[in-house]
Formats: structure tokens, C-alpha cells, sequence
């Protein structure tokens, strides 16, 4: 299977209250990019404070580990599109401005819904 002809949708959902889970969405679209497929990450409930100005650069997965920003920055490097659900976004307190600006889509529920129907492969972290 060639994968670059395939879509992978990753769902993110954890925020920073579980912070060795907020690395693994970008790890793995970065993955999925590299091979070919065309990624895009949906931030849902509290993962937009994820993606909020200056905050991965001080966010760890674990003690001693890389910050989140480097995780951000390999999965852009690697063509990977962030899109953030504008409900969730409003259940964080935050506002399109407090996002980082490689966010590429505010986006409502049924793109999720659109999205993940299309694609090849949805995981969800």
C-alpha cells in the first residue's frame, strides 16, 4: 500500500493535565507525513491549550524529555495541517488570536464528522 495516496486524521484530546500523552499526536502525523500520506491533526476539547502562543515551549511529556514545541515544529516540517474545533476552543477560554500561527482551520463538529468518514485512518490521543 502506497501511502501517498492515503489521509490520516489524528484526534487530539488530551490538554496539559495529561502531559506524557500530548506529545504522541504530533510524533505520529509527523510519521504518518514522512511516508507519503496527507495528515492533518484535530484539536478537540482541552488540546487547543496545547497549540496556545508560548506554552509548548515550557510543556513536557516527561522529566529530562524534549519540550512539546519541538514535536509541534517537526510535524509542520513535515506538512502536517492543524485544525482546532472553535467549540473547544471557546470551552478553553482562548480566542483564535491565543493560537500559535501555524493553525491552519478553526473548524466546527461536522468537519470532524467529514473528515474522519474520508479518511484512510483516524487515530485519536
Amino acid at each position: 500500500m502506497d501511502p501517498k495516496d492515503k489521509t490520516v486524521l489524528i484526534v487530539a484530546t488530551s490538554g496539559p493535565e495529561a502531559p506524557e500523552r500530548c506529545t504522541a499526536p504530533f510524533f505520529f502525523a509527523r510519521e504518518a507525513a514522512l511516508k507519503g500520506a496527507r495528515v492533518s491533526i484535530c484539536f478537540v476539547l482541552q488540546s487547543p491549550l496545547l497549540l496556545k502562543k508560548g506554552f509548548a515551549e515550557t510543556m513536557y511529556a516527561k522529566q529530562g524529555g524534549h519540550p512539546l514545541s519541538q514535536f509541534i515544529k517537526a510535524a509542520l516540517r513535515a506538512g502536517v495541517e492543524l485544525d482546532v474545533c472553535d467549540a473547544a476552543l471557546q470551552m478553553c477560554n482562548m480566542t483564535p488570536d491565543d493560537l500559535i500561527e501555524d493553525v491552519e482551520n478553526l473548524v466546527g463538529p461536522s468537519f470532524l464528522i467529514t473528515k474522519g468518514l474520508e479518511a484512510n485512518l483516524v487515530l485519536s490521543f
